[in-house]
């Protein structure tokens, strides 16, 4: 168990979650879900980075369709791994090749309203239905420009209200009330109600695993008016605002329509209360948002995804661009304004342009391998303990990012937070071929080949899955890298035919109870076992941190013990901006969770 943690119960009855800084988090373990569970424990991470991959998704996050049907993105997929926790090189943000002398956040000047901004995405989303569990990164980063959540996150990572208008907990975690701002608008002109706010919950709730999780202790959900719901539990959760806030497969709320609609179907109608609205996708060139000029956001100054949101720039246009070579040629001849997806082996030559703004991030995601629990050869766990024993995460590490950009550690919640732990690390990065050959005959194999699904989408994943390949060959196992494109890979891992291994990452998440394959035995993967359920159980309902800190490293212990997946490597993120976008930046987007594009500029 990690010694160094402050443990400490903070009580609170009002919603005031800005009182605790980074800085302050870093020398004091506040964690999510503590006594009077209103505030207290919202404040899980400490200040750092994030991200869903670098992926991605969700996983926590992971696309090709109709616009109707074109936006069925759900979080998809993120992750990272080790020996030690020594990085192999500090990130260096210090360079951002920006010879105007600006800082690195191209702050200065007036905010002017107008212009295009073009963003290069790694692939194109088949949907932009926050809810649904396949799609990447690429429909969570368009998607929160258009869908807002009843809770969000502030610059310090501490939870902060976006439709909400007040959030009142009982003292036994037992009622919840929230009431809703009045007068916001979704982007059909309907004024969102309560009606919107269950309608999308209830919803929501049978597509995330978040969503699932929470209806897991709910009894009922009621309107007490057009702006109030309470929600009675039948078991206490000490986390109701950070399972109802942004992030992957987030209960982004849309219009009770919308919902009656679709049902659990990808959803045909894009309709949110965000600052943009979307306006026309036109398959494998580009989805189309424009300012929604009625848009009424929170008060206060912009922090992270909190405060006001500003659209400052009339219309913001995604672009697919799988090929990284493209995508790097069009980002210096000014095709695009920001690449979604860089390999850090172009950052030197980057800096080198003084167009250009390119800086190096603390660990935003890490890797992750799924493994296919519910049929096929992963089902054996002795076969699973010889995929573990085979790996060795620092080689997919350098394949997939490249020397000084990702650290290792076994730990499953990154070391921003106040839960790193090193349970389990004796199974981590074993790199032990000759055990793994001695377990793969101990478990009978008989050269049945590992269907390993990757992408070329995303050079960093595919890269590492060769890696990944070569070890487990060394150890004796028969493998088929299957190649596919992004989406049909998030389709595909969804599915529990075809498949015995896939790989991606799992952006920041600042509470364990946000990984979907720790809060649902349903995430692709399907890792479930009695004993994880349990200390999961105990991780959602007890109120002291200490209590929760012990229920979290024994699902860690878990994780390892029963090979859950394969933690990689913490990746260090990279931030690509050209200089005319400005007021965009490490301390103005919370890039560890997702970039935004609220509250920049384009410079005439």
């Amino acid at each position: 168990m990690t010694s160094d943690h402050e443990r400490e119960t903070r009580h609170a009855t009002s919603f005031d979650w800005r009182l605790l800084t980074r800085r302050t988090l870093l020398t004091r373990a506040v964690a999510l879900g503590l006594a009077t569970p209103v505030v207290g424990g919202l404040l899980a991470a400490c200040g750092g980075d994030d991200d869903d991959d670098d992926d991605d998704d969700d996983t926590d996050g992971g696309d090709d369709a109709e616009p109707t049907e074109a936006s069925a993105g759900g979080d998809a997929t993120e992750a990272d791994g080790g020996d030690d926790d020594e990085p192999t090189e500090e990130p260096d943000d210090s360079d951002d090749g920006d010879s105007d002398g600006d800082d690195p956040n191209g702050l200065g000047g007036e905010p002017q309203r107008g212009g295009r901004l073009i963003v290069a995405n790694a692939g194109q989303p088949t949907s932009l239905d926050i809810h649904q569990p396949a799609g990447g990164r690429t429909p969570q980063l368009i998607g929160w420009h258009m869908f807002e959540t009843l809770f969000t996150w502030d610059a310090e990572y501490g939870l902060a209200m976006q439709l909400a208008a007040s959030y009142e907990a009982s003292d036994d975690a037992m009622l919840h009330t929230i009431s809703i701002r009045e007068g916001v608008p979704f982007h059909n002109g309907n004024e969102l109600v309560a009606a919107d706010v269950i309608a999308t919950l209830d919803r929501w709730a049978q597509l995330s695993p978040l969503g699932e999780l929470l209806y897991g202790s709910l009894d009922s959900i009621a309107e007490v008016d057009s702006h109030t719901i309470e929600l009675t539990m039948s078991s206490p959760i000490g986390t109701v605002p950070q399972l109802l806030a942004r992030g992957g497969q987030g209960a982004a709320i849309y219009p009770a329509s919308v919902i009656e609609a679709s049902g659990t179907d990808f959803v045909e109608e894009y309709i949110g209360t965000g600052p943009y609205q979307f306006t026309e996708f036109q398959a494998d060139r580009f989805t189309l948002l424009t300012r929604f000029e009625d848009y009424v956001g929170p008060d206060g100054e912009p922090s992270g995804y909190a405060g006001a949101r500003n659209a400052y720039v009339d219309e913001i246009e995604f672009r697919p661009v799988p090929d990284e070579a493209a995508r790097v040629a069009g980002f210096q001849a000014g095709d695009y304004h920001y690449l979604e997806e860089l390999i850090a082996d172009q950052i030197e030559q980057m800096q080198a342009d003084s167009n250009l703004r390119v800086a190096t991030l603390p660990p935003r995601s890490y890797g992750y391998i799924g493994l296919n629990h519910a049929q096929g050869l992963m089902t054996d766990v002795t076969i699973r303990k010889a995929v573990q024993a085979a790996m060795n995460i620092e080689p997919q590490g350098l394949a997939s990012h490249g020397e000084g950009f990702f650290q290792l550690g076994p730990g499953i919640m990154l070391p921003v937070t106040v839960w790193d732990s090193a349970a389990g690390s004796e199974f981590y990065s074993m790199n032990d071929p000759e055990l793994a050959a001695q377990l793969l005959e101990e478990a009978g194999y008989d050269g049945t080949p590992v269907r390993w699904i990757t992408t070329q989408d995303d050079l960093g994943d595919y890269n590492s899955a060769e890696v990944g390949r070569q070890q487990l060959e060394e150890a004796g196992f028969e493998v088929e890298l299957v190649v596919l494109d992004e989406a049909t890979l998030a389709t595909t891992r969804n599915g529990q035919d075809g498949w015995d291994i896939w790989n991606g990452a799992f952006i920041l998440r600042t509470d364990p109870t946000l990984l979907p394959y720790l809060s649902s035995c349903d995430y692709s993967g399907w890792w479930c076992s009695p004993d994880k359920e349990a200390a999961f159980e105990r991780l959602l309902t007890e109120i002291e941190f200490d209590a929760r800190y012990a229920a979290f490293e024994e699902l860690q212990t878990l994780f390892y013990e029963e090979v859950g997946g394969i933690k990689q490597q913490d990746n260090y993120g990279i931030m690509a901006i050209r200089n005319e976008v400005r007021n965009f930046g490490p301390n103005t987007t919370l890039f560890e969770l997702e970039p935004e594009f609220t509250n920049c500029w384009l410079e005439s």
